[in-house]
């Protein structure tokens, strides 16, 4: 599975690009790499245990600069993987640079929430866009309270086969809808 990680800094990230890549590159293998006079962009295709938010907190005392990290969530294809990076790099226009250190597709969706238009939802639901039955389940399963029982009873499935597609619907998208912040923001994302 492809990731990508965005490092952003308020002044010109050269300096610091050789220390970040340096630490990064301890704890990731990246396939490759692209910057700009404010972001660095590093890829990688394997999953890592990696505390994000710890790392760039420690980058941001030995530099003393200010920095933030959006961390990606994962891609099949290159295709999947340029759209979305498109996507979040005018989102990340949107929230102002002091608000974050650690940004995800969640913070995305959290301060986006008064414009949850069909791009957004497109980004976070990927190939469940317009597969009614998953968004169904996910809905049903959230406004029965998350209770597998109550709402397998209601979409005439077998509770192993509902829990299948919370299972499914995380593995793509990354949102545990059994979670309480991650049901909260795909429901409004449903409604």
């Amino acid at each position: 599975m492809k990731r990508y990680l965005i490092i952003e800094s308020k002044k010109e990230i050269f300096s610091e690009e050789p220390l970040i890549i340096s630490l990064f590159s301890e704890f990731i293998e990246f396939t490759h790499k692209e910057n700009s006079s404010h972001t660095i962009s590093l890829y990688f295709e394997h999953e890592t245990d990696v505390s994000f938010s710890d790392l760039i907190l420690n980058i941001m005392s030995d530099t003393l600069s200010d920095l933030r990290i959006y961390v990606s969530y994962q891609f099949e294809s290159d295709k999947e993987l340029k759209l979305h990076k498109e996507f979040i790099v005018r989102k990340l226009e949107t929230i102002p640079f002091y608000k974050y250190v650690y940004i995800d597709d969640k913070i995305i969706v959290k301060e986006s929430i008064h414009n949850l238009d069909d791009e957004i939802k497109h980004m976070i639901f990927r190939k469940y866009f317009r597969d009614q039955s998953m968004l169904e389940s996910i809905k049903l399963y959230l406004e029965s309270n998350q209770s597998t029982s109550k709402a397998s009873k209601n979409l005439y499935v077998h509770r192993n086969t509902l829990l299948q597609r919370l299972d499914k619907f995380y593995y793509v998208t990354g949102f545990d809808v059994r979670l309480f912040m991650d049901a909260y923001l795909i429901y409004l994302l449903l409604k």
